[in-house]
């Protein structure tokens, strides 16, 4: 009978005490600077908010197409200087191909280096982008679920790029072998 459950009438109360003790890295573990080459790496930018669409909050991150693992992310505006933070933190990394879309600021940013503009390359990097939105709700365009504070939009989305990869990533390698 629901009348007799001590929690019947009442609201879920949710405890998100967890979720801000996240410390989700914005660089992977799995490759290592400097020993492993990250023959193809895709960048990308994807849009969400916290609040309000008017606030936007932009995830840029490098995706190694090989491994299918994102290597590095950051959050931020949509700006250089965004690109600048997801630039140094890839920077001990050896990769030979960049791969991006046309945004005018990678073109810039990746000047003198072996750069490969297209959508066609782009390919599963944007597919990550549909994954990220079809599992996480706060990413998604006309939801109730977005996301309330940056501290916890930030440390969620780093959560589950850091899990998530890790869980598919290097699923068909046996162990110890490498690319």
């Amino acid at each position: 009978m629901p009348g007799n459950s001590p929690h019947y009438g009442r609201w879920p109360q949710h405890d998100f005490t967890s979720l801000k003790k996240l410390r989700p890295q914005s660089v992977t573990s799995r490759i290592q600077p400097g020993s492993d080459v990250i023959v193809c790496a895709e960048m990308d930018e994807q849009w969400g908010y916290v609040g309000a669409k008017s606030r936007q909050r932009w995830l840029f991150y490098a995706y190694d197409s090989l491994r299918k693992t994102v290597v590095a992310h950051v959050f931020g505006e949509r700006t250089m200087a965004t690109l600048g933070r997801l630039m140094s933190l890839l920077s001990p990394f050896d990769v030979v191909i960049w791969m991006t879309d046309g945004w005018p600021l990678y073109e810039s940013r990746l000047k003198g280096k072996l750069h490969v503009i297209s959508k066609r390359y782009t390919q599963r990097i944007e597919r990550h982008n549909l994954n990220l939105r079809q599992h996480l709700a706060r990413l998604g365009r006309k939801s109730l679920s977005f996301s309330k504070s940056v501290e916890l939009h930030d440390k969620v989305i780093g959560h589950y790029l850091k899990h998530k990869t890790l869980s598919i990533s290097w699923s068909h390698y046996p162990p110890g072998e490498k690319i």
